[in-house]
């Protein structure tokens, strides 16, 4: 792979595109200590700002003076001078030397002990690791360390609160980094340009930096191991006002994480932080804890105030749920007794555990019933090209910039309440399944392949979403996407696993295997569905040996053995049925390289033997056809399994097929044996091999140990 060269001063030019979105659509966002840094940033010297966006990119804050070396920047140290000076970087002080400790070696660590240290402190032992030399020097008098010959070698960096700010600006997460632009320039990330509206993510300062304090408290809060009462709550002390309703969210959410923090050393004061949250899940927290510490009273009428007025439909049957659970004597969940209703129950060969849904699909083609895996592919697709226009297009609801994946107006949930008067009238405009289809149709056709977040595009997504409109009632649609619009958050997951078209009626069906279990989005969503006229229920999977199974046996010969790295030179497949090989496939293939010798003597395959053979792409149709609805086995399976897989991916296909390894499946029904490579093992049951090492011979020798397999799991 060729990698691009990036220019001399890349690193620059990228901070003045980032700082460009900063003064220019967020210039609103910035305070008068902020727009200060940036007129210092400006009137320095190209090369101070090179060197600055230099350490802006290094990791640590602290940084070793001698480390500053950089060809493109000629006497570093002199122009260190003006950061200085601009006030960029400083000399270490007390309060970071907890970030001078974390970036010293362990000989810079030593030295500083023993610079530092009294004469009765303990004695390092020079066996010891880092962390020990660490905690050692953590003991010193900080302000002996900052005045160490060890610490005037290093500098402190002093732009992180004003770079750390910009960046959750331009990004809208804290987690944002400057080196992403080098990686759009190095091809390594896709970005969306066109779609990119360079707009701000906020409506003024107060709640630009309130969201920003709360979201890094939030994540700090995340990580942090509270040891008391009083560190949570002096830590609570400390966070800002929630301005805005992103900060409102994020306010809610570490809420959330102090309540839960609270409940390991003071339970009740945890029912205090969680009483007045509205976040659901916090509305949940504060019921269950409230009802094991014995407030049933308070929390039957907290539940029945949720019922009255519920603010998501996941909440509603949580509470739902819990009050007849706790309160009206009932014994099973809701989600249990979905699992236990008159479902629909289907017995598949094991070989699909790993496949469940896979599994359900073939049984369906086997039996000439349509059917296709959707999970929440669907009905994103058809979100996101329905309202493409309105979530892309209009002025402040589209992409903040080219780095976004979904659209400001989802990310702040917001979408219907700037948008309703637009969402409702596209709405309006589907008289019939015809105009939605028409539509949906005209947006993937205009904006196929554009990199965004909703829509998963691949080349047969239309033709579901047809057998979607065509055979589901408008009004059910319209519902449903006037649900996603209200809540995206809530509505952009937990779909049935596939949908079955049969006798003309279309269907969904969440597929759980033995031990599974339904999830509370997933719940939510199917009587989300149920509720808009549209038929969804549950399929059970229970295990059996079906002699009807088909397999494809294969084997694969190849230039090497990484499949990343080699190709394919001969494939030979057995579909077997019940026993018996009922179809078989082979052909050498056009590797486009050259065969090394030491395969050919191994393999007897000569390059003028693939010279006019056929490329992997013009047979890969016939592959894929050939092992539809078959388990996919061969002898060490992953090897045959991911030289296809890649195959495929080369040609920017996707190939998935439930797997069986004969190797695997000898050793656990056949042990003790010496040896289970193909060639012993066929001499060992005395299975005929015409040509070791060919392709078609190999998977013959192949189904015939998946006979003994299977023999051996009746």
């Amino acid at each position: 792979m060729a990698f691009r060269d990036l220019p001399t001063f890349y690193y620059h030019t990228h901070f003045s595109e980032f700082l460009d979105f900063v003064k220019g659509p967020s210039a609103h966002l910035l305070s008068e200590f902020d727009l200060e840094f940036l007129q210092k940033y400006s009137q320095s010297a190209h090369l101070a700002q090179c060197l600055t966006v230099r350490l802006i990119n290094r990791k640590y804050p602290v940084i070793k003076r001698s480390s500053l070396s950089f060809p493109e920047i000629p006497l570093a140290s002199e122009v260190l001078v003006d950061l200085v000076s601009s006030g960029f970087v400083k000399s270490v002080s007390v309060e970071n030397v907890l970030n001078l400790l974390e970036v010293l070696t362990k000989p810079e660590l030593a030295a500083l002990y023993e610079e530092v240290a009294a004469a009765d402190s303990p004695k390092l032992i020079k066996s010891a690791n880092k962390a020990s030399f660490t905690r050692h020097c953590q003991r010193l008098c900080p302000h002996k360390i900052v005045t160490s010959g060890v610490a005037k070698d290093y500098i402190m960096r002093t732009t992180d609160a004003f770079v750390d700010y910009f960046l959750f600006l331009y990004f809208g997460h804290i987690n944002g980094k400057l080196n992403q632009f080098s990686m759009r320039d190095l091809g390594l990330m896709r970005t969306r340009d066109e779609q990119a509206q360079m707009q701000s993510r906020f409506a003024d300062y107060a709640s630009a930096y309130s969201c920003f304090a709360l979201t890094q408290a939030y994540e700090f809060a995340k990580k942090h191991t509270y040891e008391s009462e009083r560190d949570i709550v002096s830590f609570m002390a400390t966070l800002p006002k929630a301005n805005g309703p992103q900060a409102v969210l994020v306010s809610q959410k570490l809420g959330y994480v102090m309540a839960k923090s609270m409940l390991t050393v003071n339970p009740v004061a945890a029912l205090s932080i969680a009483q007045d949250l509205q976040a659901p899940l916090a509305q949940e927290f504060w019921c269950r804890q409230a009802y094991k510490l014995g407030f049933k009273d308070a929390v039957e009428a907290k539940l029945n105030a949720i019922v009255d007025d519920p603010n998501t439909d996941k909440l509603l049957q949580f509470a739902e749920d819990f009050l007849a659970r706790k309160y009206h004597k009932k014994r099973t969940s809701i989600l249990t007794d979905m699992l236990r209703e008159n479902n629909r129950h289907l017995l598949l060969d094991e070989s699909y555990k790993g496949s469940v849904e896979y599994g359900v699909i073939a049984y369906y083609h086997a039996r000439d019933i349509q059917a296709w895996r959707t999970e929440n592919s669907v009905w994103k697709n058809l979100f996101g090209l329905c309202f493409w226009h309105e979530l892309f297009e209009l002025e402040g609801l589209g992409l903040a910039t080219p780095f976004d994946y979904l659209p400001v107006c989802l990310k702040h949930h917001n979408f219907i309440a700037v948008a309703g008067k637009q969402i409702a009238s596209r709405l309006a405009s589907f008289s019939s399944c015809k105009d939605l289809l028409l539509q949906v149709t005209k947006s993937a056709t205009a904006h196929y392949s554009k990199s965004q977040g909703i829509v998963n595009w691949h080349t047969n997504m239309l033709d579901k979403l047809t057998v979607v409109i065509e055979h589901l009632p408008l009004n059910g649609l319209k519902g449903q996407l006037r649900a996603m619009c209200s809540d995206w958050q809530l509505y952009n997951d937990g779909y049935p696993d596939i949908m079955v078209l049969e006798n003309n009626k279309l269907r969904f069906e969440e597929v759980k295997a033995q031990g599974d279990t339904l999830r509370r989005n997933q719940l939510m969503q199917l009587q989300s569905l149920r509720g808009f006229g549209i038929d969804v229920g549950i399929t059970t999977v229970g295990w059996t040996l079906d002699p009807m199974q088909a397999y494809a046996v294969i084997d694969i010969e190849t230039t090497g053995g990484r499949a990343g790295t080699h190709k394919i030179t001969e494939i030979g497949m057995v579909k077997m049925v019940n026993g018996e090989i009922v179809d078989q496939w082979q052909s050498l293939i056009n590797p486009q390289r050259r065969i090394p010798s030491m395969i050919t003597s191994l393999t007897g395959i000569t390059n003028d033997m693939v010279a006019d053979a056929p490329l992997f792409a013009d047979i890969a149709d016939e592959l894929e056809a050939f092992t539809e609805n078959c388990i996919f086995v061969a002898h060490n399976v992953n090897f045959d399994y991911g030289f296809i897989r890649e195959e495929f991916a080369r040609i920017n296909r996707h190939y998935k097929r439930p797997k069986l390894c004969t190797v695997q499946q000898m050793r656990t029904h056949y042990k003790g044996l010496p040896s289970y490579s193909l060639a012993n093992l066929t001499r060992h049951f005395d299975i005929g091999m015409q040509r070791h090492h060919r392709a078609l011979s190999d998977a013959v020798a192949a189904s015939e140990l998946l006979k003994l397999v299977n023999e051996a799991r009746r």
